[in-house]
């Protein structure tokens, strides 16, 4: 993040990876966002919502990607979700997901979980047994409490709980074109749910996040401003950061990885063409 903040860039952007790179962190002390970032796919991920919904950045398979992001990044992953539509499930998951996410905690693991606050990923860093609450830290670094019973059902009927392992044995040049073909795979849309057109990803995003700014202008040429809610401004914010610093860390990334394939460096030199100038901070 000093790299970043030294650049007058914005630094991990995306909540979940927020709350990974948190973790590992926390536990490793000498984390590489820049490693972290590209490993994992997400420095080449783009995620858009026709109203800008933030909760799109998240609208992927979790069980196909969450755990992965954590193994490219050099560890074992343990994971447990419960969709909406496996109610079923319910008790026997939350159950499950508590003595995990104590085991990790004993062992000095925080663990990232979807819908702690705001349906957005934060982090459950410890627990109270007596009153039966977990203390955990948003994506913003906000410190909150919320009830065991309300875990994986906080407004948000769904469970997803990661909590990084030891670290793996994974061949680093096998974890680089991973990579790679995440990055194609991402850009051909193939990463996603099907709910088109309302949502996209890859290169079919940048039409739409396009589109989406072209109405605002007619919007404000016609001088109804304030049919732009506050909240939404607010949102492309979350967008449009996450995109710059997805933009940033594939830059770095193909860059550090250039000695694997030295035409990685020149295509990350092509991340500098255009570059934006000035931080693109959340709006408090």
């Amino acid at each position: 993040m000093k790299d970043a903040i030294n650049n007058n860039e914005p630094g991990i952007y995306h909540s979940y990876m927020v709350c990974l790179a948190t973790a590992l962190n926390y536990v490793r002390g000498d984390l590489d966002p820049v490693w972290l970032m590209g490993s994992s796919g997400f420095a080449f991920r783009i995620f858009i919502n026709e109203i800008m919904c933030p909760s799109a950045m998240s609208m992927f398979s979790f069980e196909d990607i969450l755990p992965k992001a954590v193994e490219q990044a050099g560890y074992n992953c343990i994971y447990v979700q419960r969709m909406w539509d496996e109610t079923d499930k319910e008790e026997i998951k939350r159950k499950q997901a508590h003595g995990m996410i104590v085991e990790g905690l004993e062992r000095g693991v925080p663990a990232i979980v979807w819908d702690l606050y705001d349906a957005e990923w934060g982090l459950i860093i410890g627990y109270d047994n007596e009153q039966e609450l977990y203390h955990i830290l948003s994506y913003e670094g906000k410190e909150l409490t919320l009830n065991f019973n309300k875990l994986g059902r906080n407004g948000i009927d769904i469970l997803s709980v990661t909590i990084p392992g030891n670290p793996n044995l994974a061949n680093r040049d096998e974890r680089i074109m991973n990579s790679l073909k995440i990055a194609v795979s991402h850009a051909e849309g193939k990463e996603w749910i099907d709910e088109r057109p309302k949502y996209q990803n890859g290169i079919a995003a940048f039409d739409l996040w396009a589109s989406i700014f072209e109405k605002w202008a007619w919007i404000v040429d016609a001088g109804k401003t304030e049919m732009i809610k506050s909240d939404t401004l607010n949102f492309a914010g979350y967008y449009a950061g996450h995109y710059y610093s997805a933009r940033c860390y594939a830059r770095d990334y193909l860059k550090q990885i250039s000695e694997y394939h030295t035409q990685m460096g020149i295509l990350g030199g092509l991340y500098n063409k255009g570059k934006s100038k000035g931080l693109l901070w959340r709006n408090k």
